[in-house]
């Protein structure tokens, strides 16, 4: 189980790479709640044995997701 869930977790996101991210936020031009969600699975990437440098436009939207006020504000409180 351990050795496919980088293929199976890979594949996925693949999917997403691929056919679901329509612009800088998941459903196009406007932040929806699939942002924050694919934020916090797309967190555990490099967990599972993914290469996050094999997906670009997930790689672009964590990076953005990062610098949103919100997001940080909630990591520090996670972290403190």
């Amino acid at each position: 189980m351990k050795r496919m869930i980088p293929k199976s977790v890979g594949a996925c996101f693949a999917l997403i790479e691929r056919n679901m991210l329509r612009g800088p936020w998941v459903m196009g031009e406007s932040y929806t709640i699939c942002d924050p969600y694919l934020y916090t699975v797309a967190l555990w990437l490099e967990g599972d044995g993914v290469d996050l440098a094999s997906l670009p436009k997930v790689a672009d939207h964590r990076k953005r997701m990062s610098e949103r006020p919100a997001v940080q504000k909630v990591l520090a409180e996670e972290n403190a």
